[in-house]
């Protein structure tokens, strides 16, 4: 392998780990596997989001260089997506949150949820999938900038940084899912009214991070 094959590599993977773990795609996740409370599962979660956001990443790759040969969009394009990812998080923080607080008030306290109302068929994975793309509606300006370096050596170092940025934020997202599923599965094993309240709470950090996002972007009354 050349020393230019290893770098972009590298450096490509490392893009794909910092993009996975942004605060909001963390949140995103948390809110889609907190429901699981199984690390396997989980995980397949994980993947299913990044490999949504991984086929909108390349489809930003595309319209940006390769149709219009810009690595720079207009703010618009990053204010319309940091107001959807931020609707999107409320939506699922909301979400989250009542479906914990309907938890602890219709069980008993020392009762395990056994994951009567959690849906592990293909039409749920491919839903994660479609809202791991909706996370990308902001362009990934740092992956689109170093790909257009990349094309002097050829489009097959091109497709081959892409990859390993693929692969950066599919084995990340899926440890992040996982760590999550293990986390509330836990928490479920203690105690499931104890369980409905880490959904809760989560749910409203969730939308804290949301309404964070939209005051950077929405000019607040007054």
């Amino acid at each position: 392998m050349s020393a230019t094959l290893i770098g972009a590599v590298a450096t490509a993977g490392i893009l794909g780990v910092t993009h996975a773990i942004e605060p909001d795609h963390v949140a995103g996740i948390a809110s889609l596997t907190s429901q699981y409370g199984d690390t396997r599962l989980s995980a397949l979660v994980g993947a299913c989001f990044s490999l949504g956001h991984v086929l909108f990443v390349v489809v930003w790759l595309g319209i940006g260089y390769l149709l219009f040969g810009r690595t720079e969009f207009p703010a618009v394009f990053d204010a319309i997506g940091t107001v959807g990812v931020g609707l999107l998080l409320a939506a699922l923080g909301f979400t989250l949150a009542f479906g914990g607080l309907r938890r602890v008030r219709c069980t008993h306290g020392h009762e395990h949820d056994h994951g009567g109302d959690r849906d592990h068929g293909v039409q749920s994975y491919l839903k994660t999938g479609v809202i791991g793309a909706l996370f990308t509606l902001s362009p990934p300006l740092s992956m689109i900038v170093f790909s257009s370096t990349l094309l002097s050596g050829g489009p097959e170092l091109v497709a081959v940084a892409v990859l390993a940025y693929a692969v950066g934020i599919t084995v990340t997202m899926s440890a992040l899912g996982a760590g999550s599923g293990a986390v509330f599965g836990a928490v479920n094993g203690f105690n499931v009214r104890v369980y409905g309240i880490a959904q809760a709470v989560t749910g409203v950090l969730v939308i804290g991070m949301s309404t964070s996002l939209l005051a950077g972007v929405v000019p607040l009354p007054g």
